[in-house]
């Protein structure tokens, strides 16, 4: 069977999108920083984190939608086996891992459910993946203007969400059009659209707006809006963060700027974390959970810490991917 061949621009986005992840978590256990620098770091690393979800399903959205699927069940069962299996394999070490640290049971019972836990992202997956089929045909047959059309109304209620005034009517609720579906739409129309404007330049404006809403969120934070997980990443500004984001490295990479790193160690990195990337979401929590209890609260060694959790976080799946039987659970 020929090996689908990957596009290293998706590995890189991924690798960065798990980064980012896990650099939210490392700055909520091992924070805060009190320094007047520590605290922009901080914010820094937790605007870089929101960047996380949104690119992953960006992805999602570019890979799985207007495709042909053998049938409804084939498409079912290829992405529900690829995220439950390895979601009931971790949630039992994690769950191991809250019984070392005598955790509640309800605790444990609210991490399996995603409140408070990464779990979340596993459930909304979900929801997702139920609703591609649906996505998937409306887009076959209406193609980028029926993307046009769903992005329109999805920009307006992201907008209304940031504004804290959805639903304006109390009847007036469109929740389809202000869930986490428009970000992979909008994944596939940007990896799709054919914009006016040449390569050199599209990723110069890719990284333009995405400086721009960065530098905006540090010194003038959400605030309310961080308050639960769907405001966290359902706003405006990280919606044009997350164009900002993928528009700057898919045209890199048409540009060639990456052909120098994708055969040496570095693209090899990439893409090593790239498909560790599920399995990272989960084993971080387990690393961060033992970390946190040596953490020296320390400024100075608040990056190392970090770069040991992204190492740890990969290592372990890595190594469980290479056992025989474990690895179809590993999550890469």
């Amino acid at each position: 069977m020929k090996t689908k061949e990957r596009i290293f621009y998706y590995d890189l986005l991924r690798a960065f999108a798990i980064i980012a992840v896990i650099m939210c978590h490392v700055n909520f256990y091992f924070g805060p920083l009190n320094t007047p620098a520590g605290i922009i770091f901080q914010q820094t690393f937790n605007n870089i984190g929101r960047l996380g979800v949104p690119i992953f399903l960006m992805i999602s959205g570019a890979l799985l939608l207007n495709r042909d699927y053998p049938s409804l069940g084939d498409f079912l069962k290829r992405r529900f086996t690829r995220i439950i299996y390895p979601f009931i394999f971790w949630m039992i070490l994690i769950t191991l891992t809250n019984m070392h640290f005598h955790k509640s049971y309800a605790y444990m019972w609210n991490v399996f459910i995603g409140n408070p836990s990464i779990a979340w992202y596993f459930w909304t997956l979900i929801g997702i993946y139920l609703a591609v089929p649906i996505i998937n045909i409306f887009i076959k047959e209406y193609g980028e203007k029926g993307c046009e059309y769903f992005l329109a109304i999805w920009f307006v209620f992201i907008i209304l969400n940031t504004l804290n005034i959805y639903p304006i009517l109390p009847h007036l609720k469109l929740d389809w059009f202000t869930g986490f579906i428009g970000y992979p739409i909008l994944g596939y129309y940007l990896s799709t659209k054919k914009f006016n404007i040449a390569d050199s330049k599209m990723w110069k404006l890719g990284l333009f707006i995405l400086l721009i809403l960065f530098v905006i969120l540090i010194y003038y934070p959400l605030g309310d809006l961080t308050s639960t997980v769907e405001l966290m990443y359902q706003n405006l500004p990280v919606v044009i963060m997350g164009i900002g984001m993928f528009l700057f490295i898919q045209y890199l990479d048409k540009e060639n700027k990456f052909n120098s790193i994708k055969n040496n160690a570095i693209g090899k990195a990439i893409s090593s974390i790239s498909l560790c990337s599920y399995g990272m979401y989960f084993s971080h929590v387990i690393i961060i959970m033992f970390m946190s209890k040596i953490n020296p609260h320390s400024n100075m060694l608040f990056p190392a810490m970090f770069a040991l959790t992204i190492f740890l976080s990969w290592l372990l799946p890595y190594v469980f991917s290479k056992i025989p039987y474990i690895k179809k659970v590993s999550g890469v």
